[in-house]
C-alpha cells in the first residue's frame, strides 16, 4: 500500500470511529456521566490545517463540530490558557500579560518564573477546581497553571510543564487515565503541547518545518485516538483540540522605535511585547498619547480608554497608564539601539484579527455531527466543559448563548 492510500485508510478509519463517538446525543440517565478530554496545541493558527497534511484533524471536523475561534486580548500563551480555564477575561482573572509590572509590589512579574507562587497572582476559579468541588476528578498534564495552588486547590493529578516528554508519551499519560478500571477514570483531562508555536516564532508561519510540525502532532493523534478507543467509557467520551492563539509573521521592515519619539526622561517604565506597555509620569501622558498617535503603525490608548470589546484596562495595578498594540505583523521597540529580530513569527497582535484566529474541533456524544459553528471567544470553553459534566459554573465571562448551537438537542 502506498503513503497516499495508507492515509486515506487512516482517514477513514478515524471516520468511522469519530461517527460512532458522535451518533448519539448525550444520556438522560443521570448515572451516565459524561468525560471530557481537550487538548491544546500552542499557536496552532485557524487556516494551518490548508497547509498541511492533517487527515487526522480533517476527520475530526467532519465528525463534530468545528469553528476558528478568537483569543481573549492579549493573544498570548498563559492570558489565554488561563481564560479557557476559568472563563475570564485575562482583566477579571488578574495574568494580564505573560509579563507585566505589579505596582502594588513594585516589581515585574512573569509567567515563566517563580513569581507564579506569589499570593493573588492568579484570580477567579479554574476548571479543575470547578470539577472537583463538585466531586469529579481531574488529571490536568502541563496545562498553564494547573499545578499553582489555587484557592488553596488543585487538581487530583498534576504535572509540572517540562519540553522532554515526547507528544506520543504525552498521548500515552491520557491513554492511560482513561484505561484504568472504569471508577478510578478522572472525569477530565486536559493536556498541552508547546508546538507548533515554537515552530512558527522560529521558522515562521508557513515555512516547512512549522508544516513538518502541524504533520508530527497531527500524527500524534492519529495514535492517540487509535488507542483512546480501548478505554471502557469511550463512548462517553466528549474530545476538544483547540489553541490558545494564533500567529503572524514578522520582518525588520516592519519594525517602529519609540525610543527616539518620546522625552525619555519622562519615561518610567516600558513592558515589552505585544501589547507594549508604557507607564510615563502622569503630566505627561496626554503628550505622549499625542505623539504616538501620529507615529503610525501602532494604536495608542490611555488604559482606561481601551475599547469596550477587548474588555481590558480595569486592572491599574498590573496594567501601564498607556496600552501600545502594534499594527499586525510590526514589532515595538523602545531601545537606544534596538537588537536584531529574534522571531520569525509573533501573537499578541488585535485578537479579532484572523491571523490571531485559532482552531477548535470538538467531537463525542454531546456534539453536533459535520457542524461547522460561529466563530465565539475562547473563555467559552469554561461554560462548554461546564456543561459536558454537567457541574455549576463559578462566576465567569462567558456566554451560553455564543456556544449553544454546538450541542445536540
Amino acid at each position: 500500500m502506498n503513503y497516499k492510500s495508507t492515509i486515506l485508510s487512516a482517514s477513514a478509519l478515524l471516520l468511522g470511529v469519530f461517527y460512532s463517538m458522535a451518533a448519539s446525543p448525550v444520556p438522560s440517565d443521570d448515572n451516565q456521566q459524561q468525560y471530557v478530554i481537550v487538548l491544546s496545541m500552542d499557536g496552532f493558527r485557524h487556516d494551518l490545517p490548508e497547509h498541511c497534511n492533517t487527515p487526522t484533524l480533517d476527520s475530526l471536523k467532519k465528525a463534530g463540530v468545528y469553528t476558528d475561534v478568537y483569543p481573549s486580548f492579549p493573544a498570548n500563551t498563559f492570558p489565554n490558557h488561563y481564560a479557557m480555564a476559568t472563563g475570564l477575561y485575562p482583566d477579571h482573572h488578574g495574568v494580564v500579560n505573560n509579563t507585566f509590572y505589579d505596582k502594588r509590589a513594585k516589581a515585574f512579574r512573569s509567567v515563566f518564573s517563580k513569581d507564579v507562587l506569589t499570593e493573588n497572582f492568579w484570580g477567579g476559579e479554574p476548571i479543575w477546581n470547578t470539577a472537583e468541588r463538585q466531586g469529579l476528578t481531574a488529571n490536568i498534564f502541563m496545562w498553564p497553571g494547573s499545578d499553582i495552588l489555587i484557592g488553596g486547590h488543585r487538581p487530583s493529578k498534576w504535572m509540572h510543564y517540562t519540553p522532554e516528554p515526547s507528544y506520543r508519551e504525552r498521548a500515552d499519560w491520557v491513554i492511560e487515565a482513561m484505561t484504568r478500571p472504569e471508577e478510578e477514570i478522572p472525569h477530565l483531562v486536559m493536556w498541552y503541547f508547546e508546538e507548533p508555536d515554537a515552530s512558527l516564532h522560529h521558522h515562521g508561519v508557513f515555512s516547512k518545518e512549522s508544516i513538518a510540525q502541524v504533520e508530527h502532532i497531527d500524527s500524534t493523534l492519529c495514535y492517540f485516538f487509535r488507542e483512546i478507543r480501548r478505554s471502557p467509557v469511550f463512548d462517553r467520551i466528549n474530545f476538544i483540540v483547540t489553541a490558545d492563539h494564533g500567529m503572524t509573521n514578522l520582518s525588520e521592515e516592519h519594525r517602529l522605535n519609540l525610543y527616539n519619539l518620546l522625552d525619555t526622561t519622562q519615561v518610567i517604565r516600558t513592558v515589552p511585547g505585544s501589547p507594549f506597555g508604557l507607564e510615563v509620569k502622569p503630566e505627561y501622558r496626554k503628550e505622549a498619547l499625542r505623539i504616538l498617535r501620529r507615529a503610525g503603525h501602532l494604536t495608542a490608548w490611555a488604559r482606561e480608554q481601551i475599547p469596550a470589546r477587548y474588555h481590558y484596562g480595569s486592572r491599574e495595578d498590573r496594567i501601564t497608564n498607556i496600552v501600545l498594540l502594534p499594527d499586525l505583523g510590526w514589532t515595538l521597540d523602545y531601545s537606544p539601539a534596538p537588537a536584531p529580530l529574534k522571531k520569525a513569527a509573533a501573537h499578541g497582535f488585535d485578537n479579532y484579527n484572523p491571523d490571531m484566529h485559532m482552531v477548535f474541533f470538538a467531537s463525542g456524544p454531546a456534539f453536533r455531527r459535520d457542524y461547522v459553528h460561529k466563530s465565539f471567544q475562547n473563555n467559552n470553553l469554561y461554560l462548554i466543559i461546564c456543561h459536558l459534566l454537567g457541574i455549576e459554573p463559578a462566576p465567569n465571562d462567558g456566554e451560553w448563548k455564543n456556544i449553544r448551537k454546538m450541542f445536540h438537542e
